[in-house]
């Protein structure tokens, strides 16, 4: 309690030090991270059946390079809920930042079968193919990251963000392709 107690009083101090981003919501990413992470450990304290904001935690982590951390509150959603898309997703982001990429795309490969529409889940599958070597694999999987993301466009998926996702896949896959035009198509 006295733990919850502390977290509390540091973020209402910190929200107070912060009156700009006070209203703000943590997961729109308005918040900088140090304050989200706060707020995510003190909801997840509070609740650590969470999940959802377990995995926004992770995410923080991620991002603040904060890897066994991460994984850690990815493995704790997996247990309460072992279909959970994003924990899948974060497992893998964690897995190739950490250089583990055949077990980046094992993680990647249970995040489609969960959610096949996310373009940067395709994205990170390529990103971890083209890590091994894979070439012709990653191409394959930049180019459904393409047809995920035009779909998710045609809908009106929130176009200002697919069309930034558009944008990273098509420099991955020009490059894949310069890649593989270096080594005579192969790979």
């Amino acid at each position: 309690m006295n733990r919850i107690c502390r977290f509390i009083s540091l973020a209402g101090a910190l929200l107070l030090a912060l009156p700009a981003v006070s209203s703000a919501h943590p997961e729109t990413g308005f918040l900088p991270d140090s304050v989200a992470e706060t707020e995510y450990r003190i909801v997840v304290e509070i609740n650590p059946k969470d999940i959802q904001t377990r995995n926004k935690l992770g995410i923080v982590l991620y991002r603040k390079n904060k890897l066994g951390e991460a994984a850690w509150q990815f493995g704790e959603v997996l247990k309460v809920s072992p279909r959970d898309f994003d924990a899948h997703d974060g497992m893998g982001l964690v897995s190739c930042k950490t250089g583990n990429y055949k077990e980046a795309v094992a993680w990647f490969t249970k995040a489609i079968v969960l959610r096949r529409e996310d373009t940067m889940v395709h994205y990170g599958l390529g990103f971890a193919h083209e890590q091994l070597g894979n070439l012709a694999v990653a191409e394959k999987c930049y180019r459904e990251a393409l047809a995920v993301n035009s779909l998710l466009l045609q809908r009106g998926v929130n176009r200002e963000l697919e069309n930034g996702k558009k944008k990273i896949v098509l420099a991955a896959l020009q490059n894949i392709r310069k890649k593989r035009a270096q080594a005579g198509g192969k790979r």
